[in-house]
């Protein structure tokens, strides 16, 4: 579970347009995440995440996520994700993610 949040949150921080204040996403019972943007999530057995514009995520050994694209983050210690493309991220404590 923890895998799949990781992927969803990368697939948001590549995809999603972070500076609006109004993206919420939920996870039903069947374990698809939906956000109210119209993208949806899913992990299959493999621990590969996939979303319905045809963008994939899967995260190696070494914690670093990859996409199909040629993108890759890693989060380090301190809950910073980083960017192959210069993003920089962090969720505060109430869940709030910022990205600059």
């Amino acid at each position: 579970m923890k895998i799949k949040s990781i992927l969803i949150a990368t697939a948001l921080i590549a995809f999603s347009p972070f500076a609006s204040a109004d993206l919420n996403c939920r996870t039903d019972s069947f374990d698809t995440t939906r956000c109210n943007d119209g993208t949806t999530y899913r992990t299959d057995s493999f621990g590969t995440t996939r979303d319905n514009q045809g963008n994939s995520w899967r995260t190696d050994s070494f914690g670093t996520t990859r996409d199909n694209q040629g993108n890759s983050w890693r989060t380090d210690q301190f809950g910073t994700t980083r960017g192959s493309d210069g993003t920089t991220c962090r969720t505060d404590s109430f869940g709030t993610m910022r990205c600059n």
